[in-house]
């Protein structure tokens, strides 16, 4: 069945009066959202901390995700900021050994790239796959990059700048043949492309709400993934670390 555009512009007041060309950045505000901020500002003025309510819409959050990514809900964690997940799973990476090598592209989002290099001082060692002459960035790349000395291979779905989709099952291949896990930065591409984190066999992937999912800043846009059978635990933690929480 045809979709009925008139009907879905009307759910984003913003395009009767402008062309929206931000979505990249942060998507127009729909009604729906409008909506469930204003009902979250009348249970904050008439009821206060109303935990149960905000616990269950928190696991529903995880629930929605895991279906949106084809996992199971016990892999999703839902976080303040994509930022707050990338830290998470790099203060539980040990990089005091052989293994210290931290493969990044060209095509990453600043937040994918920093982070990492953030960890240099605890021993991690950076390096970038550049672009070919044609602007994109090979398989082939990749191959020269990752070896047996890497730990972890950190690339964007879909490139924040020119849009570019890398070969995500190939470099999950070339990762995990020498050992390495791979983290999937799906920020750009969650809500438009359908990401079955299970078929393309990536470690770990991070993605945010408040682009083609319609979300907004500071409401748990990011998710972090993580497969089954990791053992690592981040260093920091809080009130809700507990596996009984």
């Amino acid at each position: 069945m045809e979709p009925n555009f008139q009907a879905l512009r009307k759910e984003f007041p913003v395009l009767a009066r402008k062309t929206y060309l931000n979505s990249g950045s942060y998507c127009a505000l729909a009604n729906d959202v409008k909506s469930a901020f204003e009902a979250y500002m009348e249970d904050r003025l008439l009821v206060g901390a109303n935990w149960d309510v905000w616990i269950t819409k928190n696991e529903s959050v995880r629930a929605l995700t895991a279906t949106l990514l084809h996992a199971g809900p016990d892999e999703i964690a839902v976080t303040a900021s994509v930022s707050a997940g990338l830290n998470a799973l790099a203060s539980a990476l040990d990089f005091s050994g052989a293994r210290n090598k931290v493969v990044v592209s060209d095509f990453e989002f600043p937040t994918n790239a920093q982070i990492w290099h953030a960890q240099e001082p605890r021993g991690a060692r950076v390096v970038h796959v550049t672009r070919a002459a044609d602007g994109y960035i090979p398989l082939e790349n990749f191959a020269k990059a990752i070896d047996e000395q890497t730990q972890l291979v950190a690339i964007t779905h879909v490139c924040f700048r020119n849009g570019a989709k890398l070969d995500i099952p190939g470099i999950v291949r070339l990762a995990h043949a020498k050992g390495a896990k791979v983290l999937l930065d799906c920020y750009q591409s969650v809500g438009s492309l359908d990401i079955d984190v299970k078929s393309l066999g990536v470690d770990f992937a991070a993605g945010g709400m408040l682009k083609y999912l319609l979300g907004s800043r500071h409401t748990g846009r990011g998710q972090c993934l993580r497969r089954r059978g990791w053992a690592q635990v981040p260093v920091g933690g809080g009130y809700a670390g507990d596996r009984k929480a």
